[in-house]
């Protein structure tokens, strides 16, 4: 037989935890909101207005004003909420920004270190070079005249600077400065030099030529520099060089104790 009042006993029973277990759940909701809600008026008291920018770097190039009207016209919301990644995007695409780092300075304050392109040469008449070779164009690069002036016919900007960079370090024992470099559409490289000289180079085993250059002018050929017109590198055992105001050209062997033979021409 069935006892009666265990049924009661257990319905009540079940009508309880299910009471418990609803409360627990709305226990849980009420936390959360209230969880939501704090974290929504934390986030409110945190996002303050930006009250500071802090602008530095060492410029030579860059306008500071322009800097600051850049990053005036990205503060859009609070000390959390600026977009810094797009900040920092809209900066380093300045032609003569390299490098953005952007850090929050509680509580309102924004510090931007700026670091500025370091222009290695000239590119044609409206653009630099940094020492990557990365092409940067500007409006006017003529305050930039007394960088050396490159360009290409043939090959990319970066392998133009890699090879300006190489012979300017190839060049350094005899005191030649490069201030123009030129590489035509066979692929061939010329040089002028601070000195007016001008070096014919070609497109083959240039390192082994500017060696060949650097026997001979350390023999004696330094001691005639400026009377030099041309030197052409293009020969495999020595220089072919034409003198300014002369209708000769003297042909050079790297092997200096021989004597130099003149050619008519």
């Amino acid at each position: 037989m069935v006892n009666p009042n265990n049924n009661s006993s257990k319905q009540q029973k079940g009508f309880a935890e299910k009471i418990f277990d609803n409360l627990s759940k709305v226990i849980t909701l009420m936390l959360c909101c209230l969880l939501l809600y704090g974290s929504f008026l934390a986030y409110k008291h945190l996002d303050k207005p930006i009250t500071k920018v802090t602008i530095e770097g060492e410029f030579r190039q860059l306008d500071h004003r322009e800097l600051e009207a850049l990053v005036n016209g990205q503060i859009q919301g609070g000390f959390i909420s600026i977009d810094l990644t797009k900040l920092q995007k809209v900066l380093q695409q300045h032609p003569w920004v390299s490098r953005v780092g952007i850090q929050r300075q509680w509580p309102s304050q924004l510090q931007i270190n700026v670091v500025e392109e370091v222009p290695m040469a000239r590119w044609n008449e409206d653009a630099f070079l940094n020492r990557f070779g990365d092409k940067l164009t500007i409006d006017d690069n003529s305050h930039l005249a007394s960088l050396p002036l490159l360009n290409a016919e043939f090959g990319s900007s970066s392998e133009v600077m890699k090879q300006y960079q190489r012979l300017a370090q190839l060049l350094l024992p005899t005191g030649l400065k490069l201030s123009k470099l030129n590489r035509n559409g066979l692929g061939g490289w010329y040089i002028e030099t601070s000195k007016g000289i001008r070096l014919i180079i070609g497109r083959n085993q240039v390192g082994e030529k500017i060696r060949r250059l650097v026997l001979v002018w350390e023999s004696d050929l330094y001691k005639r520099s400026d009377s030099i017109e041309t030197i052409d590198l293009r020969y495999p055992n020595g220089v072919a060089v034409a003198w300014r105001d002369q209708t000769t050209v003297s042909a050079l062997k790297t092997d200096t104790t021989s004597k130099d033979s003149v050619i008519n021409g």
